[in-house]
């Protein structure tokens, strides 16, 4: 017996090509707001991490705690650099190559490497999709996004590639060929994502202060890591055309961005030499007894890795107080949106001293910076960051006074508890000494400063879809100052 099957009608057939099964992230994403799945990645990876961190075969010495291993993975997928333990001393080949990959993940996101994956398995992403990704790389808008990330990594892999390139001179060298590129690869991602750690020294490259190669090298992975993917794709795009003969263009052609982070950075840098070089000249404890060249390199040095890396080339405990508290101000501002930075970032920073301006000067025109006007949503948006970084070091450092004041000086904590939200990395010394709680309260602010204070309260925030935007209230007539 023949059976007839029925022949699908057209209009039927090009229905059922139109319907797409939704992925697991657009079922996620149907449920939470970006902001939370960005918080739960964080958490995974961190939970992941340290149970990898504390298997025994990552160990070469017992006696840690599940607390010191989870507080490294916080560190590392934070890109921070404060350890309750000795990470050269502590974890073995198979835990280093743990850290690798959380400093990794932690630097670019966990959610570049599911993009990363999704391109690859060549599946098209939806709408949605490319919200949530433009969202966790920092681009603006929604516009071929798959193209951006893979400059991302494509970034990623040259600065590393370079950057372990020029330690191994040095590595090799110092610790044998197989070690020496190892600890070169290790060096170049933690130097790259901002991270800090060192897989060789229990006091982080002061071996090398006066080694212009390591410093250098390390510097410059800081400072391209620090600058944004964004800028480095202009800065790209820029010198491509200018190789192509189109020879009028000028700095002024760079995007609005572009020029504030890089007037922003190079300022900071050069300020952070000068304070550094003039509060430490004569103490002998850092850079007293050293020539002026080996004072300037150490300088410039710090300098550097106040933007966020953690790498040092002094001991930061044995510096001024005077240097502790005005490297505080430096690690609050941070790097630049888009990287692998953390603080406040050098744009907000900037829009908020306009803002200050010209509320100083009285004027009656709307804010502007390099002839362009600042809205009036962007500077609220930009102080509303800086007054929920200042409230979580209040809080912050209150807690810390509770729980370790009475052991720890003040300045320490304030050093540490800044290092920690700006995702920094530098210590006075005190991490390993710290109580259980303060080293949890020292774990919330990192991850608060990764994935930053606006995630932070959207994530317990309720949805503003369905208010009435329409309504509209009288002006209040408040007295200030």
């Amino acid at each position: 017996m023949m059976l007839l099957h029925r022949r699908k009608d057209p209009q039927e057939q090009l229905q059922q090509s139109l319907q797409r099964q939704k992925t697991w992230l657009e079922k996620l994403l149907a449920r939470f707001r970006p902001g939370q799945i960005l918080a739960l990645s964080f958490l995974i990876v961190i939970l992941i991490g340290a149970l990898l961190l504390s298997m025994p075969f990552a160990n070469q010495n017992g006696g840690k705690t599940f607390l010191d291993h989870l507080f490294t993975a916080v560190s590392a997928v934070c890109v921070t650099g404060l350890s309750t333990v000795t990470v050269a001393e502590q974890y073995t080949l198979f835990g280093k190559i743990v850290m690798i990959f959380l400093m990794e993940i932690g630097g670019l996101g966990l959610m570049m490497f599911v993009a990363l994956v999704m391109m690859l398995n060549r599946q098209k992403m939806s709408m949605q999709e490319k919200r949530m990704f433009a969202t966790a790389s920092g681009k603006a808008g929604y516009d071929n996004v798959p193209h951006y990330i893979k400059r991302i990594f494509t970034y990623t892999a040259v600065f590393e590639g370079i950057g372990f390139l020029l330690l191994s001179i040095r590595f090799t060298k110092d610790f044998g060929t197989a070690r020496g590129l190892f600890y070169a690869l290790f060096t170049a991602v933690s130097a790259f994502t901002n991270a800090g750690f060192d897989p060789f020294a229990t006091d982080s490259l002061v071996r090398y202060a006066r080694d212009p190669l390591v410093s250098l090298t390390v510097m410059g992975l800081i400072t391209v890591g620090g600058l944004g993917f964004v800028v480095w794709f202009e800065l790209h795009d820029f010198l491509e055309r200018r190789h192509k003969g189109e020879k009028y263009l000028c700095f002024e052609h760079l995007s609005v961005h572009a020029r504030i982070v890089l007037k922003a950075s190079l300022c900071l840098f050069l300020s952070g030499t000068l304070i550094f070089l003039i509060l430490e000249w004569n103490n002998p404890l850092t850079i007293g007894e050293e020539s002026f060249a080996y004072k300037l390199l150490i300088a410039a040095f710090q300098s550097v890795t106040l933007r966020t890396a953690g790498f040092a080339t002094v001991a930061m405990g044995k510096c001024t107080k005077a240097s502790i508290l005005a490297m505080c101000f430096f690690m609050i501002i941070g790097g630049s949106p888009g990287g692998t930075a953390g603080g406040l970032k050098t744009t907000t920073a900037v829009i908020v001293a306009s803002g200050i301006r010209h509320t100083l000067r009285d004027d009656q025109e709307q804010p502007h910076l390099l002839k362009r006007s600042i809205t009036r949503d962007l500077l609220f948006k930009a102080s509303s960051l800086v007054f929920l970084y200042l409230g979580f070091l209040f809080l912050g450092l209150v807690l810390l006074l509770i729980t370790d004041g009475s052991h720890v000086e003040t300045s320490a904590l304030i050093f540490e508890e800044v290092s920690a939200i700006a995702t920094v990395g530098l210590t006075a010394g005190i991490t390993g000494t710290m109580s259980v709680p303060g080293r949890i309260i020292l774990m919330i602010l990192m991850y608060i400063g990764r994935i930053g204070p606006f995630v932070i309260i959207s994530i317990f925030g309720r949805s503003e879809e369905g208010k009435r935007s329409h309504l509209k209230y009288p002006p209040c007539d408040i007295m200030i100052g």
